[in-house]
């Protein structure tokens, strides 16, 4: 298997995280997961990640690793340590046990880009949102929540021209 061919697994990291996986020509499965009870400690989100990832790496065996880089800095005194602790330790865990796991191939994506592939415009997170929705909808994934909707356009940013929807 090549790696244009090989199954990408598409990452939105946060407590709820989502999730999406395919190949070019075939439906995607996708969903979104909440990795420890709200309010729990970091230890205990990062260590439902590890278990987490070790069952989709098990379920899926992708090629190829993606997530959306974290935002850098904090959004004008709004982001708190514990957000900012989330937001940048998932990415290492998550990358920590893909890398064990023998998948090298582990690329990050600016949310920018993802945006302006898959609705064609880069709005504020909440305009954002519902528009890339809307636009899984179209290409007909149903989707419960935006984490996996976000990780759905992070897929569709690495799949061929011809399996595109209309914007």
């Amino acid at each position: 298997m090549t790696n244009n061919l090989a199954p990408v697994l598409a990452l939105d990291l946060a407590s709820i995280s989502g999730w999406a996986v395919g190949e070019p020509g075939r439906t995607p499965a996708h969903g979104s997961h909440r990795f420890a009870r709200a309010g729990a400690s970091h230890e205990a989100i990062f260590a439902g990640a590890v278990k987490w990832i070790n069952g989709l790496l098990n379920e899926y065996e992708p090629r190829i690793v993606v997530w959306e880089s974290p935002l850098a800095g904090f959004k004008g005194g709004k982001t708190t340590v514990d957000v900012t602790t989330i937001l940048f330790g998932l990415p290492a865990v998550i990358g920590a046990v893909v890398y064990l796991r023998g998948i090298y191939d582990i690329r990050k994506a600016d949310t920018r880009d993802v945006r302006l592939h898959f609705i064609g415009s880069n709005p504020k997170r909440a305009q954002a949102k519902p528009k890339v929705m809307r636009q899984c909808r179209v290409m007909g994934w149903p989707v419960e929540d935006d984490n996996e909707a976000d990780a759905l356009g992070n897929l569709e940013l690495r799949q061929p021209a011809d399996r595109r929807g209309d914007r």
